[in-house]
């Protein structure tokens, strides 16, 4: 959960450019929510388009939608033919999701994919290997997801997960946020499996809530 916007943040924005008006129009619908503290802020949602750029990803999957923020900013960066399907448990916010992607859901650039991502990963595993999977979903069924990334993907593909500090929950402190013992579980073996894997070259960027990004090594 992102609770206060650090002052490096603030810095870092104000050099970029604004938000669009379907980024700033996603970002009002997760505020309308009360789920605006757990979006991308803007900092971090261009680590995830850099870390895209450099992986050439035309076939990516995103684990949680919420209301089309991040998915709006990959697809900023993925070249024209390439497709991103992004997973969204609940309908109500993959429907405000598909009022912003609605220019690329019809150019087929985007698919929306609603219902529990576990059941549909399974589903999804028909159109891969994938280039790029960034999770941002569940967090007791992180380590499902990543393991389901590690099958799916081809050699050199990236993976990325947001929120793998837990608040500081991973290290024993649940003063900023309350975990319950199977989320804190989950988190820390899958941060463990990204950094043992000898398949995997793994770093987490120290920002508020942790992005964990790995390179698919063959």
């Amino acid at each position: 959960m992102r609770k206060l916007k650090p002052k490096s943040y603030e810095y870092i924005e104000n050099l970029s450019s604004n938000e669009n008006q379907n980024q700033l129009k996603a970002r009002e619908n997760s505020e309308k929510l009360g789920l605006g503290a757990i979006s991308l802020s803007k900092a971090e949602a261009q680590i995830l388009q850099f870390q895209l750029l450099n992986t050439n990803a035309k076939k990516v999957v995103e684990i949680g939608t919420l209301t089309g923020l991040s998915a709006l900013y990959m697809l900023e960066v993925l070249p024209q033919d390439a497709c991103l399907w992004t997973l969204e448990k609940s309908p109500e916010h993959a429907q405000m999701a598909e009022k912003v992607l609605a220019e690329d859901i019809k150019n087929g650039r985007c698919k929306i994919v609603v219902g529990d991502a576990q059941e549909k990963l399974k589903e999804l595993s028909a159109q891969g290997p994938f280039d790029a999977v960034f999770i941002d979903g569940n967090k007791a069924a992180y380590l499902d997801y990543f393991k389901w990334a590690l099958e799916n993907t081809s050699a050199g593909a990236l993976i990325v997960a947001d929120n793998v500090f837990l608040a500081g929950a991973v290290w024993g402190d649940q003063s900023l946020q309350r975990f319950n013992d199977k989320q804190v579980r989950v988190v820390n073996e899958m941060n463990e499996l990204a950094f043992k894997s000898k398949n995997l070259k793994s770093v987490i960027l120290p920002t508020e809530e942790g992005l964990l990004i790995c390179k698919k090594l063959s």
